[in-house]
């Protein structure tokens, strides 16, 4: 019979500790954060008297929706140290530790093909891959049956779609994907891939994804769309790029939810059919590229 030595085992927990850390620290924070301000404005309600009161109930999932983003804000700016490390070391894994940008001139970082920023050609890609993946996904998910028979997932959407527009655009489209790439690719996935071989990483970090959204159709959907930004990072090596595709994700989305009309042509087996294949040319395209190893 085979016994786990002790020092590797403490290896083991050290290493899970140091990739689930940030995590914990961050949802630890936000709950506290959010229980505390969820207080603070029913009690401000209450002390300026029953109209308010009622205009609080009444716009609940507004008040929510912004709170929680608050939250998710101030949870993680105490990260923001680890994740600049995190970027910095992962950037000499892939151009090594003497490679600057300091003794480079302009027309040089240009013609860089996008080994020290992100070109256009990577933008649009990353766009359109965002766009046609996320709605072809949703489509998939409502035309199987799936989105119907969870009821989790309905509580969820209709929160969602109950928060006013704006205040939805600013959420789903910038408060949510910038704090949620922090902590999965930022911080997760950067620790993931110094441990493992870095497609197991990119797959990981996207499952893990997917469970952090806590109900089925979500997590299916969130851990697909997790391993696509894991592996957008990895091809391309630029955190700006996972937090476009997140951010242009949300907002195609939920901006397509909010129209009848769009609703209506998306979601069809053709228009799922043509979404996803635009989704497989753009994967197609990207594996072709050379991009800087």
């Amino acid at each position: 019979m085979l016994i786990m030595n002790s020092d590797h085992s403490n290896h083991w927990l050290n290493r899970m500790w140091e990739i689930f850390r940030p995590f914990l620290f961050f949802y630890a924070l936000y709950s506290v954060v959010f229980i505390l301000l969820v207080s603070l404005c029913r009690t401000i309600a209450g002390e300026l008297g029953e109209k308010y009161l009622t205009g609080l109930s009444e716009h609940a999932e507004t008040v929510t929706s912004l709170v929680s983003g608050l939250s998710m804000l101030i949870a993680v700016l105490p990260l923001l140290p680890m994740l600049l490390r995190e970027l910095k070391e992962h950037k000499q894994s892939v151009y090594g530790s003497s490679t600057t940008t300091d003794n480079m001139s302009g027309a040089e970082k240009r013609a860089g093909s996008g080994k020290y920023g992100v070109t256009a050609g990577q933008t649009g890609l990353t766009i359109v891959l965002a766009a046609a993946s996320s709605l072809g996904l949703n489509v998939l998910l409502v035309l199987t049956g799936i989105v119907e028979s969870s009821a989790s997932y309905q509580d969820v959407a209709r929160q969602q779609y109950s928060v006013m527009f704006g205040v939805g655009m600013i959420l789903f489209g910038l408060i949510s994907p910038i704090t949620e790439e922090i902590v999965f690719r930022g911080l997760i996935f950067n620790r993931m891939r110094r441990y493992f071989p870095h497609a197991a990483a990119v797959i990981a970090s996207g499952a893990l994804f997917g469970i952090y959204h806590g109900n089925p159709v979500q997590g299916l959907y969130g851990g697909c769309m997790g391993i696509l930004m894991a592996y957008l990072y990895e091809r391309m090596h630029s955190f700006a790029i996972p937090c476009l595709f997140h951010a242009t994700a949300n907002l195609m989305v939920y901006s397509v939810a909010q129209s009848a009309v769009l609703h209506g042509r998306l979601f069809t087996v053709t228009g799922c059919a043509a979404l996803l294949t635009g989704s497989a040319v753009c994967v197609v395209i990207i594996e072709k590229t050379r991009f800087p190893e």
